[in-house]
């Protein structure tokens, strides 16, 4: 009985170690009472390897980040997502970046126009920029999300009507008609959409694609407002990016 007693405890003791060595290594002194709302994801992101903590020990749940960093991120969550083809990313400015083979993953081929920030060169021999390193902010996230809605084929296409009344529920959401000034990026936080004629259309390269990302994400619950306010513009933290990313897996993951 003695023997059987002493097999036992080392192996409940080695699981009890491991037990509190995880719980341990997803435990960050910064991610206190202030940020209980992020806990959760940010101990699932950090499990998954999504994510790391700080050689100090912190997380930095209020730091915010650049695309790059949310790219990166994103990639790791959802390495199926990979429209590379073994290639470098079709962005000049990202083919020397750290985060070169992310954004290859995620934007090659189909992605690259709409989701550039801007572009040069002449037909046929366009240059695309993305500019990885700009801070991060709700709407760009928004749209780098609906690439995987895309891929799970989960995005909603609505009559634009339903867009408009979407758009309608938030107080900083805007839907007005194009001009020749404006920027059609999918990065820009408006929908252009012509509501003169007796049908309404889009106004503008990819508004489809934006309208269609905004309504998907905001009805999924991926992307949610703050006492009707979404904040498309509002940079994005640590905190923020994993739970949204935690939100785009559970409603994208089966």
């Amino acid at each position: 009985m003695l023997k059987k007693k002493w097999l036992i405890t080392p192996v409940v003791a080695v699981a009890l170690l491991f037990s509190q060595s995880a719980m341990a290594a997803v435990t960050f002194p910064d991610v206190n009472a202030k940020y209980e709302w992020a806990a959760e994801s940010i101990h699932s992101m950090v499990d998954k390897g999504v994510v790391s903590g700080y050689t100090d020990g912190t997380f930095k749940p209020g730091k915010t980040i650049t695309k790059a960093e949310f790219v990166h991120m994103f990639h790791k969550l959802f390495p199926e997502v990979n429209y590379s083809a073994g290639k470098s990313s079709e962005f000049v400015d990202a083919r020397k970046h750290w985060a070169n083979q992310d954004f290859a993953a995620i934007f090659n081929g189909d992605y690259v126009w709409p989701f550039a920030e801007s572009v040069g060169g002449k037909y046929p021999n366009y240059q695309f920029y993305v500019n990885p390193d700009k801070p991060l902010t709700r709407w760009d996230m928004m749209m780098i999300a609906s690439v995987r809605t895309d891929y799970t084929n989960q995005t909603l296409h609505p009559e634009i009507a339903e867009v408009i009344s979407s758009a309608a529920q938030y107080n900083d959401m805007k839907v007005r008609q194009a001009n020749y000034n404006d920027k059609f990026s999918a990065y820009y936080p408006v929908l252009y959409i012509d509501t003169t004629g007796e049908e309404y259309s889009y106004d503008g390269d990819f508004q489809d694609q934006k309208a269609e990302a905004f309504y998907t994400l905001t009805k999924m619950g991926v992307l949610t407002a703050d006492n009707g306010y979404l904040r498309p513009k509002a940079q994005v933290t640590r905190a923020e990016a994993v739970t949204l990313l935690q939100r785009l897996y559970d409603a994208t993951t089966k």
